[in-house]
């Protein structure tokens, strides 16, 4: 007798962890005793989600897959979260039951996880969380990532720094495993993207240095001017690089401010180039631009896979690991320009043509599909592992799994 597919959804807010979530959504979607449901609802509708979803599986098999729990957000703001949040939250509560959802798979720390994760808890579904454990700590991100690990039964991290965090909060060490970042799958093979297809898809020819811009609100800077440090960013890029390459800054506060700025400036400097999202292009721009810059974690986590220089800039993503690639700059034109005339000598751009990324090789998700399956028959009791006492003993891994254990006392 076949056994009946496991049902899996997994939520996909905006692009933050739309491409870091893509080859774990193809390993899903391919997998024969796995049926795939994709849960959204905050920056994509259900067509243009679809749009956006790797070409690997026909786009009748995506649209089938796509469970929309709410309009997208017209505007961000703290009221059209919260707003935003109660529709989530009860339709979230609503699919997972029609479907008969057996798995929750989130990546990150986004702010809608908090309405998508409780509902999930509260019906006894499995949470599969990616990306716990690190450190942001200029961003609220911060706080709804550590949240979330509390609320998850495995975690999939993609470090060993990481791993060791979860375990700090209580985490049992059997279901914390390295699997890498998932991101990362799809820039191992990635070719550079030609300057004339990259002409045609800018729509103005490309100068070098080409640079790669994100800028986003940095969340826990309240009242920061982040219009004018998107812009002092971009001045810098434009200062040292032929051609600018913007994309829209995500779904939080001090979003229309940024793009505001990005878009004064993109008027009248035409080597700027403000684009919403790069989408499936996105791998191909990344392996051929010579440098990243911004506050963003592609520079942080992507960028040293494809062997690109990066900048990192403020405080968004302090505390997280990062590649040697990375050169880091403070807030204003001045430092950032500093930074990237570092970035683009020929010594540093030879120094990160030979560095490891530290979040892994891009074979995390297949090992992700491993941890998902066993997730279901988990025990649903999940002990707090006291990082003092010492004392528990662990349970039977789970596949995927390669922490060593219990490695409590390594913290």
């Amino acid at each position: 007798m076949t056994a009946q597919p496991l049902t899996v959804a997994a939520f996909v807010g905006t692009r933050a962890d739309l491409g870091p979530l893509s080859p774990v959504l193809e390993a899903l979607q391919s997998a024969d005793d796995v049926s795939l449901r994709i849960l959204t609802g905050v920056m994509y509708a259900a067509d243009d989600l679809v749009a956006a979803l790797p070409t690997s599986a026909p786009e009748r098999a995506w649209r089938a897959a796509v469970v929309p729990l709410a309009e997208p957000m017209a505007e961000v703001s703290v009221e059209a979260q919260l707003e935003q949040g109660a529709l989530l939250s009860r339709a979230t509560g609503r699919a997972l039951r029609e479907h008969s959802v057996d798995v929750l798979v989130v990546l990150g720390d986004r702010w809608e996880l908090l309405y998508v994760v409780p509902p999930a808890v509260l019906l006894g579904v499995p949470v599969v969380h990616l990306h716990g454990g690190e450190v942001t700590e200029g961003a609220l991100d911060e706080r709804v990532r550590h949240a979330v690990t509390k609320l998850a039964d495995q975690h999939c991290v993609a470090s060993d720094d990481a791993a060791a965090r979860v375990r700090q909060l209580g985490e049992p060490g059997e279901r914390v495993h390295v699997t890498g970042a998932p991101g990362l799958d799809r820039l191992a093979a990635a070719q550079p993207l030609p300057d004339d297809e990259l002409a045609d898809l800018l729509g103005a020819a490309v100068e070098r240095p080409l640079a790669l811009l994100t800028y986003h609100p940095p969340t826990a800077q309240p009242g920061a001017p982040v219009g004018r440090w998107a812009h002092e960013a971009a001045e810098a890029a434009l200062a040292t690089c032929g051609t600018v390459v913007a994309t829209h800054p995500g779904m939080d506060g001090g979003r229309e401010e940024i793009l505001a700025a990005l878009t004064q400036l993109a008027s009248r400097e035409p080597r700027l180039r403000l684009v919403a999202a790069l989408g499936r292009d996105y791998p191909r721009v990344l392996a051929a631009a010579d440098v990243v810059v911004g506050n963003s974690s592609s520079g942080v986590i992507e960028a040293a896979t494809l062997h690109v220089p990066a900048v990192d800039v403020g405080e968004r993503q302090r505390g997280r690991l990062r590649g040697e690639n990375v050169v880091h700059a403070d807030e204003g034109r001045e430092a950032v320009e500093a930074a990237l005339r570092t970035a683009l000598t020929p010594r540093w751009r030879e120094h990160s043509a030979h560095i490891t990324n530290p979040y892994g090789t891009g074979e995390a998700s297949a090992r992700i599909l491993d941890i998902v399956r066993a997730a279901a028959r988990a025990p649903r009791v999940k002990p707090f592992r006291d990082a003092r006492a010492f004392t528990t003993t662990a349970g039977p891994a789970l596949p995927g799994r390669t922490d060593g254990g219990d490695r409590e006392e390594e913290q």
